[in-house]
């Protein structure tokens, strides 16, 4: 069934002030197409009229629509709550809808409640946004349905509930938004994939791609389609025809194919050519295929030959080992292709990198990966500057250099991920910062990375202690950069003014936006219940993924922490599980302890491919196991990691983007 629904206002709060409300300097008159989902069971429509200020007029008559409050007394206003949330301040915005509230009544209250609860969730203060949710009920005013189940829904999902998700979302009938309409349909197709239903996830896609206007949205919604495809691939039948739809059935083939080939980057490349040919109107055949065929292309441009130069004994032997497993992994992965590279390995332990490297040149390696010490990669870098072989190593060098033409460096880097954590906590409104890291030369590198980041996004760094790795007392470090030691002393000269013992409750400082902590997994369980002795534990703090060792389960001193890590950890979906069941058949379940070095070596394969004969920098993005991997303009790959919270012993995926939930739906008056 498809039609044009009609008759009501885009938006249910139609005045202030006696004033009709238009948004962006204009009303709101678009007609929103709408179409049922594969099930016939749910569907979403999109209301509107023509002429907008009629529709005002009939809608306060007809449905006694509410006007928008003044907040009385206090500062906050739907204007300042959005622009806070706009700006990434999600905490400043759930407290001035709070606020705003508490200045309502009825269905207005319980709508900025659930802005409220909304932004509580980007704020990643999850159990104040349950508490929120839970005190609304699961019967909201109709008029606040559609933010409710989104809100409800995000949580659910976040919780790793799409059945609940679903079900909330499924209760969702009509919105008068279309943009809530737009985020609902995509929560929809998301809890959908994750449940195995991939048919009735590409119809909910479909039918939000009718409420779509600029092509770029569109485009984006196919990536969707085809992203949800490949990791529900599983459940796609490889029967795909006779339901009716000519561009369900296209797309149902399509992920099938993308699936089902996988194995094999030459059958995979036939397979999408035919069903090119076969389907020359369908949506996806124009620029999504040319993007995927492209990448296919920068996937398969293997060398003839590859030498690794990792430590295979020795102190670093099992890290060494656990890339070159993972490098493996990827390269059997690929199935029986002819342009497979072979490869050889040397141990850079034995004779140093670079004697391995001149002995890999010797023995005929066009590409070279290694090595992995910071110590040896200039050494090296000299060598396939005179022997222009290409060269990716496995760290970056200790010092800066300029690296000659096809040198690459790729790491699992301490300073990127602390770059990452101002950027998530700045993006969060999060700028005043105390830090604790190690007295060891790591720390003091990651350290400096956070400085320089925060200080070139307008944050301060108030306190920065370097705490002993000898003890597992922190309090000395931890007093200092919370001014505790002040409050102490103030304690002690009023004492001895008076001449009594005093009862005492020391005050830390009251400036602190986040705490950035740089630690292991063992030395974080003991500082975190610290922090919380010493009056902290509301802080929001941050780490680096060393917090957390894969295959932990004792975790529960660590809750509340928020840090970054591979999405091969925090995103264990239907590619990532077949590419762990490769490691875990081939090499055991000792790979989660090494995870990270495994996705690091399966990482490698790829980019072992894509940097093939490359000798410029710059401009080159992958999805990878490790991450989001790009390169700038010094040859260096770096990584934009998945973002985690640990609750109850368990780290719980975070959004990747920061947005204000409310942005699009609440109104915005006096513009």
């Amino acid at each position: 069934m498809t039609g044009i629904a009609t008759g009501t206002l885009s938006f249910r709060y139609c005045t202030y002030n006696d004033k009709p409300v238009a948004r962006d300097g204009r009303y709101f008159g678009q007609r929103w197409m709408y179409k049922t989902n594969s099930d016939r069971q749910h569907v979403l429509i999109v209301r509107n009229c023509g002429h907008a200020l009629l529709c005002i007029l009939l809608l306060l008559v007809a449905a006694g629509c509410t006007p928008l409050r003044a907040p009385g007394d206090s500062d906050a206003s739907p204007r300042s709550a959005r622009s806070k949330a706009l700006q990434g301040d999600h905490a400043a915005a759930s407290r001035d809808y709070l606020d705003l509230a508490v200045a309502s009544t009825g269905a207005q209250r319980e709508r900025y409640l659930i802005f409220a609860a909304g932004e509580l969730y980007l704020a990643n203060d999850l159990d104040s946004a349950r508490r929120i949710l839970a005190d609304i009920g699961t019967e909201p005013d109709p008029n606040n349905l559609d933010i409710w189940a989104e809100v409800t829904a995000l949580m659910k999902l976040s919780e790793g509930d799409a059945q609940g998700a679903l079900s909330v979302l499924n209760r969702v009938s009509e919105t008068t938004d279309g943009n809530t309409a737009r985020r609902i349909l995509r929560l929809r197709a998301d809890a959908l994939f994750r449940l195995g239903r991939p048919e009735a996830a590409v119809a909910t896609l479909i039918q939000r791609e009718a409420l779509l206007n600029r092509r770029q949205e569109i485009a984006d919604n196919h990536r969707l389609i085809w992203s949800g495809l490949q990791e529900s691939g599983s459940n796609i039948s490889r029967d795909t025809a006779g339901r009716g739809d000519a561009v369900l059935e296209g797309w149902l083939e399509l992920g099938y194919i993308g699936y089902s080939k996988r194995g094999s980057l030459s059958n995979l490349r036939t397979g999408l050519e035919e069903w090119r040919q076969q389907n020359g109107s369908h949506p996806a055949n124009a620029d999504l295929l040319d993007e995927i065929l492209e990448s296919l292309g920068a996937f398969s441009s293997y060398p003839n030959s590859v030498a690794m130069l990792l430590p295979l004994s020795g102190r670093q032997q099992r890290i060494g080992e656990a890339i070159r497993d993972g490098y493996l992994a990827a390269h059997f992965s690929l199935g029986q292709e002819a342009d497979r590279p072979t490869i050889h390995f040397f141990d850079t332990a034995r004779n140093g990198a670079p004697a391995a490297y001149q002995q890999a040149i010797i023995s005929g390696a066009e590409f070279v990966v290694g090595p992995l010490l910071k110590n040896e990669i200039s050494d090296v870098a000299g060598l396939a500057d005179s022997s222009n072989t290409t060269t990716l190593a496995l760290n970056y060098a200790a010092d800066e250099f300029d690296a000659p033409a096809g040198f690459y460096q790729f790491a699992l880097a301490p300073e990127d991920e602390a770059r990452g954590v101002v950027i998530r906590a700045t993006g969060e409104g999060l700028f005043n910062a105390v830090v604790l890291v190690p007295d060891t030369d790591w720390g003091q590198r990651v350290l400096l990375a956070f400085q320089d980041e925060l200080d070139d996004r307008g944050g301060k760094l108030l306190a920065a202690r370097a705490y002993p790795t000898d003890t597992p007392d922190f309090s000395v470090a931890i007093r200092e950069i919370l001014l505790l030691n002040e409050s102490y002393a103030r304690r002690e000269r009023l004492a001895a003014n008076i001449g009594k013992r005093l009862e005492f409750e020391p005050r830390r400082r009251q400036d602190v936006d986040f705490i950035f902590v740089a630690a292991n997994a063992a030395t974080a369980k003991l500082i975190r219940p610290q922090l919380r002795f010493h009056y902290a534990g509301d802080i929001p703090t941050f780490a680096t993924s060393n917090v957390y060792q894969p295959g932990s389960k004792n975790n529960a001193d660590i809750n509340g922490i928020v840090f970054p890590d591979i999405p091969w950890l925090l995103e264990p979906n239907q590619s990532v599980a077949d590419d762990q069941a490769v490691l875990t058949r081939h090499w055991g379940t000792g790979i989660q302890r090494r995870a990270r070095f495994y996705a690091m070596g399966y990482d490698t394969y790829h980019l072992t491919a894509i940097l093939n004969g490359r000798t410029n920098t710059g401009l080159l993005a992958m999805n990878g196991m490790t991450g989001r991997i790009y390169m700038d303009r010094t040859g260096r790959l770096h990584r934009e990691l998945r973002w985690a919270r640990m609750e109850r012993g368990r780290p719980r995926t975070l959004p990747d983007t920061v947005q204000g939930l409310s942005q699009d739906a609440v109104m915005v008056i006096g513009r």
